[in-house]
């Protein structure tokens, strides 16, 4: 209790000294066991730190360097043996605090801040043996003119077992949190905002936001999310970039997820466009599960009547589920507006689904696919693409199988002079050895629908429409 209680009064005492004009600095350690060791280093006022041991072998070295305007606070326990951490803070604005239970756990955090209003806040929990967090944030404005933003890097990881996560976050409104329960888990998260466009802005927001949770052993998850404004390389055209979620849970073993998203906006030679709102959530329950998602691109544009419609028009959303073992699902989206859901329940399972708009841009297009595979051995390939010139047309595919060994192939395309075309497709097949394979491309003004249903065995399906 008292060990607790001047941790607490270290800590609190930072907003008071900065009111007193005080500007000084503050260390508590405190050591209960043998060979541990504690280095701290504090220059240029304003900078708080505490640090608990007991075990054997424990090592702090902290390093926090702020000024008479800023403060940096951190806070380390550690209970066990061989238990690391490395702190670096610079430049004020910046807290962190380690809870470490075990043995040979290590934790490495560096944080820079460069906002007079902004913060880096890291918190990491271990319970286990040779757990590794690193973290790395870096507070800056997402331009030379917008230095007063508050924006915020905000970074928990709790570990519990034996596993590693890598965080990197800069600029601001980057959060990412991160939760592993077992062996050998890995988790790599990279987040880049250099949006000037706030998280509560309307249409949508420009903060990356990311969560992980993994529960087994040897799961992987890689998030790179990236943000950022862009200006025409000719002219005063200025754009915003918007933001990126991303969610992954991982239950079983040898799971592994790749996301990447990009919300930029793009500067071209005379003008700008801005970037879309990229959403995904990713469950996989099982082993050898792969995941890869890419969502990006920038619009022609905000579209709609109002906000609502305008966010809708700008959102990539994707939703991938699957249970069972070696499943394997590719998505990739580009612009917005796109929506995709696939679930897959079952072994050796693969869907890969392709959407594309472009020409000039997203507006009222949009490209539309929900898959669902239970069974064996099922395959469903979707390729849809868009052209919108005048922010008119949609492919919407739907694929259904229930069985095993089964494939379904669909590619629709509108032409690039399309001024309104739709493709249609609906395929369901329950059963064993069935295929079905799709092709439809639209002109001006052309609509393009197929519907199949298979109920049996040995069953085959060949629509092409132009």
């Amino acid at each position: 209790m008292k060990m607790m209680t001047a941790l607490a009064l270290v800590l609190a005492s930072a907003p008071a000294a900065y009111a007193a004009g005080m500007h000084e600095n503050e260390s508590f350690i405190q050591q209960v066991g043998s060979t541990n060791h504690a280095n701290v280093s504090q220059t240029k006022g304003n900078n708080n730190q505490a640090t608990a041991q007991t075990g054997q072998a424990n090592s702090v070295q902290s390093t926090q360097a702020s000024g008479s305007r800023f403060t940096d606070n951190s806070a380390n326990v550690q209970v066990g043996n061989v238990n690391t951490a490395q702190i670096t803070q610079n430049k004020g604005n910046n807290n962190q605090s380690t809870f470490q239970v075990g043995r040979a756990n290590g934790v490495t955090t560096t944080q820079t801040g460069k906002l007079v209003n902004g913060e880096n806040n890291s918190g990491n929990i271990q319970v286990g043996e040779f757990n590794s967090a690193n973290t790395t944030q870096k507070n800056s404005a997402p331009n030379s003119q917008a230095t007063g933003v508050d924006y915020s890097n905000n970074s928990f990881s709790a570990q519990f077992g034996s596993s590693m996560t890598t965080v990197k976050q800069t600029g601001g409104q980057n959060n990412q949190g991160t939760y592993q329960v077992g062996t050998g888990n890995l988790a790599f998260t990279t987040q880049s905002d250099k949006a000037i466009t706030d998280a509560k802005h309307s249409p949508v927001g420009g903060a990356n936001t990311s969560f992980t949770g993994q529960f087994g052993d040897s799961n992987q998850v890689n998030a790179t999310q990236t943000t950022a404004d862009a200006s025409a390389h000719e002219g005063g055209g200025f754009a915003n970039g918007y933001g990126n979620t991303s969610a992954a849970f991982q239950y079983g073993t040898g799971n592994k997820a790749v996301i990447d998203q990009k919300a930029s906006a793009k500067g071209t030679e005379f003008s700008a466009n801005p970037g879309t709102f990229n959403a995904s959530g990713t469950m996989q329950a099982g082993y050898e599960n792969t995941l890869s998602v890419t969502q990006g691109g920038n619009t022609a544009g905000n579209f709609g009547a109002t906000p609502a419609d305008q966010a809708a028009n700008d959102t990539n959303a994707s939703y991938v589920g699957q249970v069972g073992a070696k499943n394997d699902a590719v998505v990739n989206q580009t612009n917005g507006a796109n929506t995709q859901a696939t679930f897959q329940n079952g072994y050796d399972n693969t869907a890969t689904i392709g959407q594309k708009t472009k020409a000039l841009g997203t507006g009222d297009g949009a490209n539309n696919a929900m898959t669902a595979q239970f069974g064996v051995k099922n395959v469903a390939t979707v390729t849809q693409s868009m052209a919108v010139p005048l922010a008119l047309g949609e492919n919407n595919s739907f694929v259904t199988q229930i069985g095993g060994s089964n494939v379904v192939n669909a590619t629709q395309t509108t032409g690039q002079q399309a001024m309104a075309g739709n493709n249609n497709q609906y395929a369901m097949q329950v059963g064993y050895a069935n295929s079905a394979k799709v092709t439809q491309s639209t002109g001006s003004n052309v609509t393009n629908t197929s519907f199949t249903a298979q109920f049996g065995a040995h069953n085959q399906a060949t629509v092409v429409q132009k």
